[in-house]
């Protein structure tokens, strides 16, 4: 298309390493891109370099720095409110590229690179767009949740009220950290106004984002990985799964609770802060750890339905996804990002987000086999295979960049 014959280059900047959700999209954006022809540069704080950059063309630029969660260095500490290294190297990477033919795109930036990088695109006079994972550009802990009162925060982000509330994980001088790199963050992106990128119609709504940004907004679901494959009949399996962090926001509670008041079977499967707590507390419940690609398959061939049970929004839930390539039924909180992926009653059930006995009542309904049966055929039908698929992916995103770039077209 118009954007190869430009010679259209990306500049990707997270974590050099696969860490989490987020770092498996930028990751994946970044070889698809460079597979197709185009110019990728992938920009980092944290290193080592991941195998899948070393094994690629991508020239990676890492600063080789300390993630601030596991060091108590103040230069550190103050690199996740300022980054000048970062603001230097990457304005530095960028005089080299050609501004009518580069996008900047930014996957995440809070925990080591700080929005010092969003200043060095803007003031290096280049393009740039930034895809929200979480909702960290308008809430300081990043989960618009309340850790200390264990369940949503309802409060304006950046009030007054929100900055002198103690809602952080760890302590109230922690948020204080967060409420003054918030305040620098905010700063920049009022000057700067950037391009966004929305994962999911709900985490569109909870950011905001007509209000907080003048320049374009687009959609663009993350890609899943799967594959058509054969229904599990899970009306002759017993076991429900929890599937994550074992910690506070994502509802082990809940999870717990509903678990042991219908008297059902459950399975958790990760690891996290609270394990050892509930493994003690529940001993009727397996807590087996995180499991391999094959492991992990093992268990959704005995899964009877998968059960969400965060106490946050999330901003996409990419499990419901995986789950539906299998025809498992999952329960989800109706006020979570996830509930975009299921019709009530119909593909699965929702219910009260962090409300057990709401959870409780979805594990009655389903003590029904032919009724899961029916939820289990329609889950599966109704999965949009295109929807999810890189190829699906890489093209609208193309699409955003040309768009930003304005490739193909006049000026607005």
């Amino acid at each position: 298309d118009s954007s190869t014959s430009r010679g259209l280059g990306d500049v990707y900047k997270r974590q050099a390493y696969l860490s989490g959700g987020a770092a498996k999209i930028a990751f994946g954006e970044a070889l698809e891109m460079q597979k197709k022809g185009y110019n990728v540069i992938f920009f980092a704080a944290v290193g080592p370099v991941g195998e899948e950059l070393l094994s690629s063309n991508i020239k990676t630029i890492c600063l080789n720095e300390k993630h601030i969660a596991f060091t108590k260095s103040p230069k550190a500490l103050y690199h996740g409110i300022w980054n000048n290294n970062a603001y230097k190297a990457l304005r530095t990477c960028l005089n080299e590229l050609d501004k009518d033919s580069t996008v900047v795109h930014i996957h995440g930036w809070t925990k080591s690179l700080s929005s010092s990088v969003i200043k060095a695109a803007y003031d290096s006079g280049f393009k740039m767009v930034i895809t929200l994972h979480e909702y960290f550009s308008i809430c300081q802990n990043g989960g618009l949740f309340n850790y200390h009162q264990n369940k949503i925060c309802n409060l304006k982000p950046g009030s007054i009220r929100c900055y002198f509330c103690n809602c952080d994980k760890r302590n109230y001088l922690q948020k204080w950290y967060r409420n003054i790199r918030q305040m620098v963050q905010n700063k920049v992106l009022k000057q700067v106004k950037p391009n966004v990128i929305y994962i999911t119609e709900f985490s569109k709504d909870k950011l905001s984002l007509d209000d907080n940004y003048r320049n374009n907004c687009y959609n663009l679901t993350n890609f899943v990985e799967i594959e058509k494959k054969a229904r599990i009949q899970v009306e002759k399996n017993e076991n429900y799964l929890f599937i994550g962090r074992i910690s506070a926001e994502k509802g082990i509670d809940v999870f717990c609770e509903a678990i042991s008041a219908a008297k059902v079977p459950g399975i958790v499967i990760g690891e996290g802060p609270l394990k050892k707590e509930y493994e003690e507390k529940y001993p009727a419940i397996s807590f087996v750890g995180w499991k391999n690609h094959d492991e992990m398959t093992e268990y959704l061939h005995k899964a009877r339905g998968l059960v969400i049970s965060s106490k946050w929004y999330e901003t996409m839930g990419l499990t419901v996804v995986e789950m539906q390539q299998y025809g498992i039924p999952c329960i989800v909180p109706a006020e979570c990002a996830a509930s975009e992926y299921i019709e009530d009653r119909v593909d699965g059930l929702l219910y009260t987000i962090g409300n057990s006995k709401s959870l409780t009542e979805c594990f009655e309904v389903l003590r029904d086999d032919e009724y899961i049966e029916k939820l289990s055929m329609a889950f599966l039908n109704n999965l949009n295979w295109n929807r999810f698929s890189m190829q699906s992916h890489s093209r609208k995103l193309v699409g955003i960049y040309n768009d930003i770039l304005k490739i193909g077209k006049s000026e607005k």
